[in-house]
């Protein structure tokens, strides 16, 4: 299938998709979400062909960035126009069909409530994606196209990166075995788990590890079994943003994308677990461009380029080729994927942000 054509026939399953959510969206925000998300599960396996082909010809490439590990990307913050601003192509994983099996291992209450409502803002992100930046953002599911990801393999990296935690615990058999209580995690843990460990985007790392611990409890009580031991809480916490992060990881290097990451503890995870992939390749590249683009996240100043509409934003960054500029700028500075971790990126980020805005500015 030549590339025009497959792109045209990417578009309209877009076409198709946005329509297909604008009938379910009363559906997805309450108790009838099930059948919702089931009908979008059989909707992408109707086109799993023809997705796997663009995944693999018409999307695959260094310049080439997945928004994933986020509920949604969030057009009305104009989050799409930092994920816009770097690489040529541009996915956002839609976690919808992923929530298909979670709404239905999930009890009633204030835990399923907060789950629909999430995935009614959602579907109504994606609709809006789908309609201001049609040819720019294709809303794929990505990781359910995943082919490795019940791969034993990837299972026992998870299972090496959680032992590697500790000093003396060689799996997750013996994790159970030798800790029950929060005193026997930290007896087997590294002198450094307070930095390795993440529990969530408000953990406070000022505090004392089992403050931590008890705080990051406090803010997950909808999920964890109060009756289980510390131990097991410690696991679902962890655990849990480890196996995200392979998830992301497996999916980027099956497709050879880079994952547009805005989060700091999955962005700390997936580079944690990197560092037991180094010889894998394709993964220097990822720790690199993510990286990179983390930075522009955090340092973009989406007010000022919010003045203008999505569609113009599209053209100008087009034709001022911010990207390429970018690295080209790096890597006169000798900063590249073998060298970026022992340089200072930020103020350099800041002045190529900088004559971006001042450019745009004067096209209005």
């Amino acid at each position: 299938m030549k590339s025009n054509l497959l792109m045209e026939k990417m578009t309209q399953i877009q076409i198709e998709y946005k329509t297909l959510l604008q009938k379910l969206l009363p559906k997805l925000k309450t108790d009838f979400s099930v059948q919702a998300l089931d009908e979008i599960n059989l909707f992408w396996y109707r086109h799993m062909d023809v997705v796997r082909l663009y995944l693999a010809f018409g999307f695959a490439g260094d310049e080439s960035y997945v928004f994933t590990a986020a509920t949604y990307l969030d057009y009305d913050d104009n989050e799409h126009l930092p994920f816009l601003l770097i690489g040529q192509q541009h996915i956002v994983d839609d976690p919808l069909s992923k929530y298909s099996s979670i709404c239905k291992n999930l009890a009633d209450g204030k835990a399923s409530h907060t789950l629909y409502g999430q995935i009614g803002k959602t579907a109504e992100d994606d609709i809006k994606i789908i309609e201001n930046c049609q040819g720019s953002i294709f809303v794929v599911p990505l990781r359910l196209f995943n082919q490795y990801a019940s791969s034993k393999e990837f299972f026992e990296l998870g299972e090496r990166t959680f032992a590697s935690l500790f000093i003396d615990i060689e799996g997750l058999k013996d994790f159970f075995s030798k800790c029950n209580t929060l005193d026997d995690i930290l007896s087997h843990a590294r002198s450094d788990i307070e930095d390795l460990v993440r529990f969530s985007e408000s953990d406070d790392r000022n505090l004392d590890f089992k403050t931590r611990f008890a705080e990051a409890l406090k803010e997950n009580d909808y999920m964890i079994d109060d009756s289980k031991s510390d131990a097991y809480k410690f696991f679902m916490l962890v655990y849990g943003c480890i196996q995200q992060a392979i998830d992301v990881i497996i999916s980027c290097l099956e497709y050879n994308c880079i994952p547009f990451i805005r989060y700091p503890v999955v962005l700390h995870y997936i580079s944690l677990l990197t560092e037991n992939l180094k010889t894998v390749e394709h993964i220097d590249t990822i720790r690199y461009k993510m990286s990179i683009a983390f930075v522009l996240h955090n340092l973009i100043d989406k007010e000022r380029l919010s003045k203008v509409n999505t569609q113009d934003f599209i053209a100008f960054s087009e034709e001022y080729d911010f990207n390429r500029k970018l690295f080209e700028c790096f890597e006169s500075k000798g900063i590249n994927q073998d060298t970026f971790l022992r340089h200072e990126v930020g103020g350099l980020m800041l002045d190529a942000l900088e004559n971006f805005y001042l450019w745009i500015e004067s096209k209005q």
